[in-house]
């Protein structure tokens, strides 16, 4: 039961914030967490990247372990930080939830 809540909670924001560039909404997307090495950007701890690498976020979480989810394929929950993106740099999120995927 718990996996058809979480399931419509995220089509739900799926459909009304993925596309949003606002700070300050949420948004829903899926990745594989990178943890962040060395950047010409400056912030972030970890990064969200697609299948093919490409970075599609920088995150932060105060409230999750960003490391337990290292090289693993999520889809998270996290709201745009005001004032980014900055030198060249993806959108910055903080990171609210985090669920792991099936490989």
């Amino acid at each position: 039961m718990k996996i058809y809540i979480f399931t419509f909670i995220v089509a739900l924001l799926i459909i009304s914030c993925e596309n949003s560039n606002e700070p300050g909404l949420e948004i829903v997307s899926s990745g594989i967490v990178k943890k962040l090495e060395v950047s010409t950007w400056q912030y972030g701890t970890h990064t969200l990247n697609d299948e093919e690498g490409k970075i599609l976020y920088a995150l932060k979480s105060s409230t999750k372990d960003l490391n337990a989810y290292n090289d693993l394929k999520v889809t998270l929950l996290g709201s745009r930080v005001d004032g980014y993106p900055v030198d060249g740099g993806p959108l910055y999120l903080d990171v609210i939830a985090v669920k792991e995927l099936d490989n």
